[in-house]
């Protein structure tokens, strides 16, 4: 009797034992989901995906600020979701695509220690991860980040050491500077400095884009977009400036020459706009839509949006201002938030109408009132008659 308890009492240790190695590795084996759903995907991550037993299909991924990876071809947006959801879009993605059966995928998120910075004038800036054995080129970590940007000074690129020194070093990458091995660490910052972005528009050579050091000179910028045509109007060219500010200047025929003044000559510095109006005609900026008068408004130069709306009258009682269209004349078509407020500077106020360009007013949403009476006195007649009836 005494030998079969012993026995049952072992059966019973043997059972717990077997009943806490269960417990255990179900929590081992939840665990994983359990904290994977805890983490919120952000901008700036980095996921490792690995397939099981498919090594090429392993690939290490950043996440855009615009929230969303690539994996090989596909677009998926993982900002906010958790690894599991997005073990779930991967494996889903390569199943339907039939390019690997039945696949065991494995998302987790690499730690952020080991990486580099690179910010400034590059397509996508951000932190991007590198093995911690191992160091990169300064242009690999450029081509990380998607290359530079077309506002990048390639002669300005800084190399910021993390290590005791915290030493900034400037290199130039133009294309006519020789190659050089530079090594970039881990936690190094890559910063590509940009360059100041000038529009010259109107009646120039070669209207556009001019990206300069700093400031530069209304006349030094005439040069740099190819000159004024036959048609420009010099005496009255517009700067309007990142602000918002308009100013016009009458300039000399030689404009290339600096004024005979004590004054300093005017200048253009980043985000401004110059705008050279034709000396034989004023151009049209069409408004469109629920503005009082609607039509074409005949300027000699770009407009704001509440310029605009002011020259068609004002806003009819129907108008949606918190929202406007923009159709540019190269065929574009741009929707600007706006509030219409004079007391408050925002970019969107500052966001300049070009002769041939349409603003287009939209009506805002109001409620028929008349319409829902209607079909509130039949849904309330038609109760009442089924009352009625059922009575």
């Amino acid at each position: 009797m005494t030998s079969f308890f012993r026995s049952l009492q072992g059966h019973r240790t043997t059972h717990c034992r077997l009943q806490a190695c269960l417990i255990f590795s179900l929590f081992f084996i939840a665990s994983p989901t359990l904290f994977s759903d805890v983490y919120r995907i952000k901008n700036g991550d980095t996921l490792l995906i690995a397939v099981v037993g498919q090594p090429e299909y392993t690939h290490s991924v950043q996440v855009r600020e615009d929230g969303r990876i690539n994996y090989f071809g596909g677009e998926f947006d993982v900002a906010g979701a958790t690894v599991t959801t997005v073990n779930r879009l991967i494996r889903d993605f390569l199943v339907r695509d039939n390019q690997v059966s039945n696949p065991v995928v494995m998302v987790s998120l690499v730690l952020r220690e080991n990486g580099i910075f690179v910010g400034g004038a590059v397509k996508n800036p951000g932190r991007y991860v590198i093995s911690p054995e191992t160091d990169i080129g300064l242009y690999r970590a450029i081509a990380l980040a998607g290359g530079m940007g077309e506002n990048a000074d390639r002669q300005g690129v800084q190399l910021i050491r993390k290590d005791t020194t915290q030493e900034v070093e400037t290199y130039d990458l133009s294309t006519t500077s020789p190659y050089r091995d530079i090594r970039v660490n881990i936690n190094d910052l890559v910063f590509v400095m940009p360059l100041s972005v000038i529009e010259v528009q109107g009646q120039v050579q070669t209207p556009g884009k001019i990206f300069v050091r700093g400031a530069i000179g209304i006349s030094h910028a005439l040069t740099r977009a190819g000159g004024p045509t036959q048609e420009a109007d010099l005496t009255v060219v517009v700067k309007v400036e990142k602000n918002g500010k308009r100013s016009e200047f009458n300039l000399s025929e030689q404009f290339w020459k600096s004024p005979p003044t004590a004054e300093p000559a005017p200048t253009l510095s980043d985000g401004d706009v110059l705008f050279v109006p034709n000396v034989f005609k004023t151009e049209p900026i069409y408004v469109t839509g629920y503005v009082r008068t609607p039509g074409p408004q005949r300027v000699r130069g770009p407009l704001n949006l509440l310029q605009a709306v002011a020259l068609s009258g004002g806003f009819d009682v129907s108008a949606n201002r918190e929202e406007v269209i923009i159709h540019r004349q190269d065929g574009t078509t741009i929707e600007v938030p706006s509030t219409f407020n004079p007391a408050e500077s925002t970019p969107q106020q500052q966001t300049l109408l070009y002769p041939g360009d349409i603003l287009e007013i939209k009506k805002k949403f109001e409620i028929d009132w008349g319409l829902v009476s209607t079909f509130s006195f039949i849904f309330f007649s038609g109760v009442s008659l089924i009352l009625q009836l059922t009575q």
